[in-house]
Formats: structure tokens, C-alpha cells, sequence
């Protein structure tokens, strides 16, 4: 059912597109009659036509389209109530009480007793004893000394060397040389030149106003009041309780020591000891000395004049010379949109079968959108059965031009240019060269030599030596004795105070106020403004350009090119050199000879004696002792105390708010209706080429003019 609806929509179409407008049925005519043949789209292969294809009617329809729609809805608000509620609550405090403990602590009581102590004394005893030294004794004699020394001269060397002779030769070179020239060429190019204009235009503006909106709102109102509340206060009181305690008193006693002390003495004693005396002899010494002196020798040397030489040659210079070639370019000039019929399904498989029409063009070529051809008779419009649509094309208007072209082609010149040469000639000279040369000499000189003699002294050497004295000595022992006192104490206790205050206490009410709210919205206001555009349009201008151009032309030239060839050459040259030469000398050398002397030396050692002596020592024994002391003890006592405290309590309102829903509200539209005449669609060829119609949707179909495809509209 769906796939024969759509084959007679497009039917209709495809008959209204070919005869709707062809002024037939609209003016009165006939588009086609019953007795002759089919004028368009093959109608008579259906039944009678009657009228011009299809016919267009409206049919009233209810379809569902959505709206907001504003509602009023209850919505549930809690808002919270403060209440005041008693509970009971555990107070914990503390009850003082003075208990009697015992106590044991240990006292150390000091003791005096004595013990024998055993010590080592050092003492010293003196002793003489035979010490054996050695002694170093300078001797100084003369020894002869070999050395070398080098002596200079110089010598004449023949060295061979190589000189490079230019000399010049004359070549030719052909070159070539690009010649320019100038030519006039007129060229045609396009100008776009702007136009401006102003339309008028429509815009809208979203314009802010503020309304006052009344608005109720809730406030918590603190109300303050006054309880009594009781309170218990630990209260502190200090009470005077006698206690008994124990003195180390100290008491001091004097005791005798006796003890032996080591008392030095210094004697003097005459001691023999060898000193060794140097002293110094002048004595004769001959030396040789290297005399230096100078001589001017005569000295050969080769000098190189340099000499300049001027030469001139050609160098190769590159540049880049424009050439302008013409292309050719093709361009749209601006086409036209033209009419153009697109062929359906035939009718019958007989094809198209306008071989001749009354236009001279074959089947389709019914005169197109502009023409008022017809499509021929009747005989020939039984053949073009198939429908035909119309469809606008761009046509473009496709223009070839010669445009110029500049390129840049690379040129070679040759340039003449001058650079200088320098070549060396070599000279012989003579010069005096001063030469520095030794002779020896003989000098004698006194020099100062030490020598030691040894001598016998002597000396009165302290000597240091103790003696023993026993001596006696007072000193005091501190002892202590043990005494019972008594003394006053401050005992700090405590008693429970009950007592009363005043607490302020604050509860919250709720109160209910309005007040103006400016509330922003928007309203859409629609406004017109003259805006400025521009257009471009295209003009065609010539112009004369100059265009340089280049000839290639050959020529010659001479150049002068500078060759080398190598000569060998001799000559002398002075090479200074040296020979070692071996000579003798005599030195001074001073020697050291070991002798061995023996000497008496006097010396101390010293010898441990051990000896005894009573010592006096405290010490301290410890004593268990009991007393007695009060202790303040705190005990933890709970009571339940009422107390009043503020509860928020939830309170659930219901309150109106306007609320947009979107719902579906039916609507009446006009729907078009196409109708076909009353034909059997089993016959019907048209559906065979259903897939041809559905390529050329209604909508695109341009309307035809009036007498474009109808026998019976006077073409």
C-alpha cells in the first residue's frame, strides 16, 4: 500500500510539473481531449483524460505540538521551631579527706677509725762515671778537578735552494654578451571596483526592566531569661599540727699527725769538660777565569728585492634579466542559469520515437522552459509519452585570454679587472757580524779556611740533695651527733560550700515578615538598522608595459697569463758550531776525620724506699628510722543534677509554586492532497519506473511557463 501512495504522488507530480502551468486547464482549454491522443504523460493510456492530470486539494488535520503551560504545585517546606527540654546529667566532684600514713627512711651516721698505710718515697743518691764521645776534626786538601767547556767557531756551508722565474704569454678567449633592447607591449588586465550600498535590517534587543515582587520570609527572634542555679565550691582552710624531726648537728675535734718530709740542700761541685776552639788561616789559591772578548767577523747574507708586476684579466659576472613569455589563462566571465528538461521512464517500451518533431530536436526537446514549441502533433506526441521535468543549470561563460608572464632568466658577461703581482729577486750582501769568544787566564786569591783545636776547662756544677725531717701537724675532724626537735606545720584542707547564681538563659521565637524584592527579567523588543555593504564589479582596462628583452652576440679578447718555471740555485752560508774541549783544574776539599776523647760526668739516680704512717678515715653507717606524716586524700563523688536545654524541632508546611510543564496541545494544520484520475495500476507502466521518479523530488521541480508542453495551449 505504502510503495502504490508513493508511485501516485509521484505520478501526480510528474504530470502536474509537465501540464499544471501550460494554461490549458487554468484558462478554459483543453489539455487534451478524449478523442485524440495523449498530450502529456501518457494519459490516455489509462482511460479518458478528461481534465489535465492530477488536481491539488487541502485536508484539515489535528496534530499534537508542545507548550509550556504554567501550574500551580503544593510543595511540601519544613522550617524548625527551638524548644526548651529537661534532662538529667551526672556531675562528678571531688570530697577531701586527711589520712595517716608511716613512712621508714635510712640515715647515715658517720664513724671516725684509723688504718697503717704503706708508701714508696723516691730518693736520690748521686754517682760519677767515665763517658766515652767522638769528636769530628775538619782536614782541607788540594785536589785536582778535569772539566769540559765548549768552544764556538764557525763554518762555511754550501745549501742549495729553488727560485720560481714568471714569465707571461698571450692566450685569446670568445666570449659571449647578452645586448638589451626595449620593446612595447599593451596588455588588457581586470579590475574589481567596489560598490556601496545599504539595506535595511532587522535585529532584536533583549531590553532589562525590574518588577517589585512581595516576599515573606522567617526570622529567628533571641528572647533572653534568667534561671537560679545552685553550685557546690571546694573551700581551702590552713590548720597549725606540731611535728617531731631529727638534726645532724656537727660538732669539730682536734687531732696530732706526725709525718716525715724530704728537705733539698745545693752543694757545689768542680766539674773538667773539652771544648773544641775553632780559628781561621788565610791560605794561597790559584784559579783559572774565562776571559770573554769580541770580534767583528765580515759576514756574507742573501737579500729578496721583492719586484710588482701590473697585470689585467677578465672575471665572469652572473645577473638575473625579467623576460616576460604570454600565457594563455581561461577564465569564467560570468554564465547564466538556463532551463534544462531531464527525461523520465518512457511509457511503453517502444522508446522515445521522436525521431522529428515539429522543433527539430528528438524526444525531450519539447521547447525546454523558454520556448512555446510544442511537442509536436498527435502523432508525435503518442510517442513522447514519458514525463518530463525542468530543472535550472549554470551555464558558464568560459573566456581564454593572453596574459603576460615575466620570468627571470641567469646572463653571463665577462669583466676586466687589474691586480698587481709581486715576484723576488735575490741579492747577495755583506755584513759585519760581531762574534764574542773566550780566553783563559790564570789569578790567585786567599781564601779562609776553619780549622779546630781542643781545650781543657773546668767548671763548679750545682748539685742538688735532699735530707728526711719528721715534723707534726694539727687538723680537724668534724663529727656529727644525732638531736630530736619539734616545729609548727601548716596543714592546707578543704570543706564543701553549697552556693547560688544567676544564669541567663536565651531562647529563639520565629517570626513571620514580608518585604519588596526588585526582581530583573527581560523583554524582547525588535529593532531596525540601515547597514552599509559592498559589492564588486569587474571592468576590463589596457595598459602599455615596457618589456625588456636581450640578444645574445660573440666576441673575442686577448689576456695576458703569468707562468712560473724553477730554477736550482747555489750559495754559502755561515753555520756556527761548537767543540767540547776537556780541561784541569785544582780545587780546595775539606774532609772530616773521626777521633774518639773520654770524659767524667757526674749523675743522679734515684731508689724507691718504702715506709709507713696511720691515717685517719670517716665512714658513714646507715640507720633504719619510722615517722609519721598526713596525707590530704581527694574521693570522687557522683551526682545527678537537672539541666534545661534548646531543641530545633522540624515543622513540615505545604506552599505553592508556580511551575512551567511542557504538555502536547493539538493543533489544526492544512495538509495538500494530490488526486489522479481513475485508472487501473495493474496496467500501469509508470511503475515500472518508480526509482526515475523518486530522482526528481516535487519540491525541485521548476513550474513550467504557460504553453510549454500542451497540444491544445496554441504553440
Amino acid at each position: 500500500m505504502f510503495m502504490g501512495f508513493a508511485a501516485a504522488m509521484l505520478f501526480a507530480a510528474s504530470v502536474h510539473a509537465g501540464c499544471g502551468d501550460c494554461g490549458g486547464c487554468a484558462t478554459g482549454g483543453d489539455c487534451a481531449s478524449a478523442g485524440s491522443a495523449v498530450a502529456c504523460g501518457g494519459a490516455a493510456a489509462y482511460g479518458d483524460a478528461g481534465g489535465c492530470g492530477s488536481t491539488v486539494s487541502y485536508q484539515t488535520q489535528t496534530v499534537m505540538r508542545s507548550q509550556y503551560v504554567t501550574e500551580t504545585k503544593l510543595v511540601p517546606t519544613t522550617t524548625y521551631q527551638r524548644q526548651t527540654q529537661t534532662r538529667m546529667k551526672s556531675v562528678t566532684k571531688q570530697v577531701a579527706r586527711v589520712e595517716t600514713r608511716s613512712q621508714e627512711y635510712t640515715v647515715n651516721v658517720p664513724q671516725t677509725q684509723t688504718r697503717t698505710e704503706t708508701y714508696d718515697v723516691q730518693v736520690a743518691v748521686p754517682y760519677t762515671e767515665e763517658e766515652t764521645y767522638t769528636v769530628q776534626v775538619p782536614v782541607t786538601t788540594e785536589v785536582e778537578q778535569s772539566y769540559q767547556v765548549s768552544v764556538p767557531y764557525t763554518d762555511q756551508v754550501e745549501q742549495t735552494y729553488t727560485v720560481q722565474v714568471p714569465y707571461t704569454e698571450t692566450q685569446t678567449q670568445s666570449y659571449t654578451v647578452n645586448v638589451p633592447y626595449t620593446e612595447q607591449v599593451e596588455q588588457t588586465y581586470t579590475v574589481q571596483v567596489p560598490v556601496q550600498q545599504t539595506r535595511e535590517e532587522s535585529y532584536q534587543v533583549c531590553v532589562p526592566y525590574t518588577e517589585e515582587v512581595e516576599q515573606t520570609y522567617t526570622v529567628q527572634v533571641p528572647v533572653t531569661t534568667t534561671q537560679t542555679q545552685s553550685y557546690q565550691v571546694c573551700v581551702p582552710y590552713t590548720e597549725t599540727v606540731t611535728q617531731t624531726y631529727s638534726v645532724q648537728v656537727p660538732y669539730t675535734e682536734t687531732q696530732t699527725q706526725t709525718y716525715t718530709v724530704n728537705v733539698p740542700y745545693t752543694e757545689e761541685v768542680e766539674q773538667s769538660y773539652n771544648v773544641t776552639v775553632p780559628y781561621t788561616e788565610q791560605v794561597a789559591q790559584t784559579y783559572t777565569v774565562k776571559v770573554p772578548y769580541t770580534e767583528q767577523v765580515a759576514q756574507n747574507y742573501t737579500v729578496r728585492v721583492p719586484v710588482q708586476q701590473t697585470h689585467t684579466a677578465y672575471r665572469t659576472v652572473s645577473q638575473c634579466v625579467p623576460v616576460t613569455t604570454m600565457k594563455t589563462v581561461t577564465k569564467d566571465m560570468g554564465g547564466s542559469y538556463e532551463c534544462q528538461a531531464v527525461a523520465a521512464a518512457p511509457a511503453a517500451s517502444s522508446g522515445c520515437g521522436c525521431a522529428t518533431s515539429a522543433c527539430g530536436s528528438p524526444c525531450g526537446g519539447c521547447g525546454g522552459c523558454e520556448s512555446s514549441c510544442g511537442c509536436g502533433g498527435s502523432a508525435a506526441a503518442s510517442a513522447c509519452a514519458p514525463a518530463v521535468t525542468y530543472r535550472k543549470v549554470y551555464v558558464p561563460n568560459v573566456v581564454t585570454q593572453q596574459v603576460p608572464t615575466t620570468s627571470y632568466q641567469r646572463t653571463t658577461s665577462k669583466v676586466p679587472y687589474t691586480y698587481t703581482t709581486t715576484s723576488y729577486t735575490c741579492q747577495t750582501q755583506t755584513r759585519m757580524v760581531p762574534v764574542t769568544r773566550m780566553r783563559t787566564e790564570t789569578r790567585q786569591r786567599m781564601v779562609n779556611v776553619t780549622k779546630c783545636r781542643t781545650e781543657t776547662r773546668t767548671r763548679m756544677v750545682p748539685v742538688t740533695k735532699t735530707r728526711q725531717e719528721s715534723r707534726t701537724r694539727d687538723y680537724t675532724v668534724t663529727k656529727y651527733r644525732t638531736e630530736e626537735r619539734t616545729r609548727e606545720v601548716p596543714v592546707q584542707k578543704t570543706r564543701m560550700e553549697t552556693r547560688t547564681r544567676e544564669i541567663p538563659v536565651t531562647t529563639m521565637t520565629t517570626e513571620t515578615k514580608t518585604r519588596m524584592v526588585p526582581v530583573q527579567k527581560t523583554r524582547m523588543e525588535t529593532r531596525t538598522r540601515t547597514v552599509p555593504y559592498t559589492t564588486m564589479t569587474t571592468e576590463q582596462r589596457s595598459r602599455t608595459v615596457t618589456v625588456q628583452k636581450c640578444r645574445q652576440e660573440t666576441r673575442e679578447r686577448s689576456y695576458d697569463v703569468t707562468k712560473y718555471r724553477s730554477e736550482t740555485k747555489t750559495r754559502m752560508v755561515p753555520v756556527q758550531k761548537t767543540r767540547v774541549e776537556t780541561r784541569t783544574r785544582m780545587v780546595p776539599q775539606t774532609t772530616m776525620t773521626t777521633e774518639e776523647r773520654t770524659r767524667t760526668v757526674n749523675k743522679t739516680r734515684m731508689e724507691t724506699q718504702q715506709r709507713t704512717r696511720e691515717v685517719a678515715y670517716t665512714v658513714n653507717v646507715p640507720e633504719t628510722r619510722t615517722r609519721n606524716y598526713n596525707v590530704t586524700v581527694y574521693d570522687t563523688v557522683t551526682e545527678e543534677v537537672p539541666e534545661s536545654y534548646t531543641v530545633c524541632v522540624p515543622v513540615t508546611t505545604m506552599k505553592e509554586v508556580s511551575v512551567q510543564v511542557c504538555k502536547q496541545v493539538p493543533t489544526t494544520i492544512q495538509v495538500p492532497v494530490y488526486s489522479a484520475p481513475a485508472v487501473s495500476y495493474e496496467s500501469a507502466p509508470v511503475m515500472e519506473s518508480a526509482p526515475v521518479y523518486q530522482s526528481a523530488p516535487v519540491q525541485s521541480a521548476p513550474v513550467m511557463q504557460t504553453g510549454a508542453g500542451c497540444t491544445t495551449c496554441g504553440g
